[in-house]
């Protein structure tokens, strides 16, 4: 039998609130009075600050940033620096992962994967890079290693937080103000920049269902913000 899995879409939002939203239905799902939940989200301009984050990856102070639009705010995930903004894809898969994998490192090989065969849905190829997290593809006009997808998880008792962000056809100069996730030897794209048709997010999103229930063997429906929150 297929778990099922809930899925709301958030449209565009600030990241402030889509967390706020994110730790009440990770309240639920740690206490099972919700279902686990493909959460999605695009965000105004902001660059967040992990657990790992080196001063030297923010290239900007937090008032020149805000003179281009950009907040700055730190968070509970693992990893370095990272920016998100608009015509960026986001998805924070709220769950119990040992439900689904028998570790936090198969769960991160997963969503990689998930991301790698959405790619490939869109004629796009892309892949790992070993000892980085993430999926990287080739840059047409180069073919240099640059980062499309990044990945940032974080796991309290047992239910996760946070997860990927897809570059869609994000600003890539907004990328320039910090070094991405402390790489200094790699760049970032976008499936735009790759020469991907366009996309919308919202196809994005159905297409990401597709790949995940695939993965995983769960069955996800739709649910909205407003359900949830007279849950």
């Amino acid at each position: 039998m297929k778990k099922d899995l809930a899925w709301i879409d958030l449209g565009l939002i600030s990241y402030e609130d889509a967390f706020v939203i994110q730790e009440q239905l990770h309240k639920k799902c740690v206490d099972k009075s919700w279902p686990d939940t493909l959460l999605f989200q695009e965000n105004y301009p902001v660059i967040t600050l992990g657990r790992g984050t080196q001063e030297k990856n923010l290239l900007h102070s937090a008032e020149e940033l805000a003179a281009m639009g950009i907040q700055l705010t730190s968070v509970s995930r693992g990893g370095d620096i990272s920016y998100h903004g608009n015509g960026q894809f986001i998805v924070s898969p709220i769950l119990h992962f040992d439900q689904y994998v028998k570790s936090a490192h198969q769960y991160v090989r997963c969503l990689e994967q998930i991301v790698i065969n959405l790619l490939d849905h869109y004629r796009l190829i892309s892949k790992r890079i070993k000892g980085r997290s993430g999926v990287w593809i080739d840059d047409p006009y180069t073919g240099d290693d640059k980062k499309i997808s990044a990945l940032g998880i974080a796991v309290s008792h047992g239910v996760t937080l946070h997860g990927i962000s897809i570059n869609v056809n994000p600003n890539l100069q907004h990328f320039k103000t910090i070094i991405p996730c402390g790489i200094e030897d790699k760049g970032v794209t976008s499936m735009e920049a790759c020469g991907c048709p366009p996309v919308t997010l919202s196809k994005l999103r159905d297409q990401f269902i597709l790949e995940f229930d695939a993965m995983f063997g769960t069955q996800t429906t739709k649910r909205t913000h407003d359900e949830f929150s007279v849950n």
